[in-house]
This record gives structure tokens, C-alpha cells and sequence, in this order.
């Protein structure tokens, strides 16, 4: 790990990555949700996509804990609030509204603006703006966890992260398919919030060439039992889709995003940015635009579907092999290119973070 010019490259890398799959997971998620209706093959090649992003949002958050929870920070509560909040809070009043008045189709009435409240408080407004609550919840406790990962002994943080695991991952996944359920609640760092606390308990961990190797594998045998529950258990259902392995925190995505995190942490990547510099820069400007592409993406794919005259560009332009990755590619260089051009508007920097 580097930190030349204030850059973590490791990080840059894995946020640019999680960046980039998020927007292959809605590229292909209206296919991979919808196994009856489509072909087969068309079908997999969604599942399989729709799978292997699965991991990117338990990577955001690892990241977050990575950098948020780190022992070199020192600031204090009202300051951390005052920079986390405002970061947060502006961009998603501007483009929680947005959406909304795009969904509603911009009508303007006492009522609208009623409803939209209301919304804002219960949340999402739009379908992909869960995740802002899930940050403004983690960054609610964080201050609380600042104290108890600077204090607590290894072995009590690792305990901690056992009981998220067992309950937060591995339980739903036996509850769902035993019917068995248990009564004991585990109420400590429940949700992203344990990914969040894993991202720093691995602050030190290194792996070598043979555990990165190891690591990959393992990963990779996760996020294909991931696809291959989707097709095993999805036709049971008559056509329907079942999620249970496709869930953010379920074991396999949770334990895949483990291993491309310390993978990642590991490679020398400092090296790569010396040797191919403008490469390293299309992955930082990902970076730093991740935010806002995420609160983009999705007015930005349902643009290129359904509203450019006289061509829908979405994951079934063609055949999904080809589809897929075009829009998502598309999605992506539209979203980063406007994020990196308005921000030069002033003030826009605020909704576009």
C-alpha cells in the first residue's frame, strides 16, 4: 500500500471496480431477475454478470471502513459529521429529487412536494438510493465504533465479526431453506455495518503470491455457486427468482468480497501507476467520480432504454454477450464525463461529490 500524493492505490482500484460493477449489476439485472421470460442462454449471461457484481456493494462499505476507521484520523465528532453529512446530504436532496419528479413526471403541486417528503423520510424515493441510508446509518456509528476498534483487543474485534457473520449472513440463508428459526437476537453491528468494521480489522493483513492465488480461486468458486444457485433454485420457482445467494450479505458474495479485497490490498499497485500513468488516471477519475455515477447511473440507463430517438440501448440491444457490456460501458463514460465536466460549474461540486 502507497499513499504518494495522498492516494491509496489499492483503494482507487477497488473503488473504480465496485464503481464499474455496480452499473454491470443493473445492466443486466432486468434479464437475471426474469428467468421464465427470456432465453436460456440469455439468460446465464445475465445471471452470470448479475452474480459476479454482486460483491460491489459489500466493497464499498469495506473501503469506507478502511479509510473512516483508521488509527491516523483524529477529529473530532462535530467535525466528522460536519464533513460526512454535508457530502452526503446535498447531493442526495438534489438527486433523491430528481428521481423522484422523473418517476412522477415532473408534476409540481403542493402534493407532490407532500409526497416527496415523505418519501425522503421513509426512504428511498427511488429504488437504488437504499444505499444512501445504509451510509447515513454506518456514519451514525461510526464515532461509536472509532472508540472501540482503537481500544478493543484483537481477539474480542474478531468475535464481534463472528457473530455478524453467523448472524447476519450465514442465519437467513439456513432460515430460508429450513424453515428453522431462532429466537435469540444478535443485536451487535448487524446489516453493512460488520462489512464496514471488517474493512479495518484487515487494515494489516497481507497476503503473498500463493495466498493471492488461493484467494482468487476462492472468490471465484463463491461467485459461481452464487450463479449456479440462481439457475438451480430459480426454475423451482415456476419462473420466479430466487435471490437467497444473490443477496449483498449473503455468505458467498460477503466471503468473494473478502477475497478480492485482500487480493487487491496485497498487489503492488504503486508500481502499476508508475509504469502506466494515464491507465492509473482513468481508474482515479472512476474513483472520484463513484459517488455521483452511482446517483446517476440509473436516470442515465433509463434515458439510453427509453427515451433517445429511434434507438433503446440496453442489455438486450443485441445479444446479452454484447448488450451487457455496451451499455454498461456507455452508462459508465457518460456518467464520469459529466460528473468530472459540471463539477467545474461552481456549486455543482455539492451535487456532484
Amino acid at each position: 500500500m502507497a499513499f504518494a500524493d495522498n492516494r491509496i492505490e489499492f483503494a482507487d482500484v477497488l473503488r473504480a471496480f465496485a464503481t464499474a460493477a455496480i452499473v454491470f449489476l443493473h445492466v443486466s439485472s432486468p434479464i437475471a431477475q426474469q428467468p421464465g421470460i427470456y432465453p436460456r442462454s440469455w439468460w446465464w449471461v445475465a445471471n452470470a454478470v448479475y452474480s459476479l457484481a454482486r460483491p460491489s456493494i459489500v466493497l464499498f462499505v469495506m473501503i469506507s471502513g478502511f479509510l473512516l476507521l483508521s488509527p491516523a484520523r483524529d477529529e473530532s465528532m462535530s467535525l466528522f459529521f460536519r464533513k460526512r453529512f454535508l457530502r452526503i446530504a446535498v447531493p442526495f436532496a438534489a438527486w433523491g429529487a430528481i428521481y423522484f419528479f422523473w418517476k412522477t413526471h415532473g408534476v409540481v403541486s403542493a402534493q407532490a412536494f407532500a409526497r416527496l417528503a415523505r418519501e425522503f423520510a421513509e426512504g428511498p424515493v427511488y429504488y437504488h438510493l437504499w444505499f444512501i441510508y445504509t451510509i447515513v446509518g454506518i456514519y451514525l456509528a461510526t464515532p461509536v465504533f472509532r472508540v472501540y476498534v482503537k481500544h478493543a483487543p484483537r481477539s474480542n474485534y474478531a468475535y464481534l465479526l463472528v457473530l455478524w457473520f453467523a448472524g447476519t449472513c450465514i442465519y437467513p440463508v439456513i432460515s430460508h431453506f429450513s424453515g428453522i428459526a431462532i429466537g435469540i437476537p444478535i443485536m451487535t453491528a448487524g446489516g453493512f455495518l460488520g462489512a464496514f468494521l471488517l474493512g479495518n480489522f484487515m487494515r494489516d493483513k497481507r497476503v503473498g503470491k500463493r495466498g493471492g492465488v488461493w484467494l482468487t480461486l476462492g472468490a471465484g468458486a463463491c461467485l459461481a455457486i452464487t450463479a449456479g444457485a440462481g439457475s438451480v433454485l430459480s426454475p423451482g420457482l415456476q419462473g420466479g427468482y430466487d435471490s437467497t445467494f444473490q443477496d449483498f450479505l449473503s455468505p458467498t458474495v460477503v466471503i468473494a468480497a473478502l477475497c478480492i479485497f485482500l487480493v487487491c490490498k496485497s498487489l503492488p499497485f504503486s508500481g502499476f501507476r508508475r509504469r502506466f500513468p494515464a491507465a492509473y488516471a482513468v481508474v482515479t477519475s472512476i474513483s472520484s467520480a463513484s459517488f455521483s455515477v452511482y446517483l446517476m447511473h440509473i436516470l442515465v440507463l433509463e434515458i439510453l432504454k427509453g427515451h433517445l430517438p429511434g434507438v433503446a440501448i440496453d442489455a438486450t440491444l443485441v445479444n446479452p454477450l454484447v448488450g451487457i457490456p455496451v451499455t454498461a460501458l456507455v452508462t459508465l463514460l457518460v456518467c464520469v464525463s459529466a460528473t468530472l465536466t459540471l463539477r467545474k460549474i461552481p456549486f455543482a461540486k455539492f451535487v456532484l461529490p
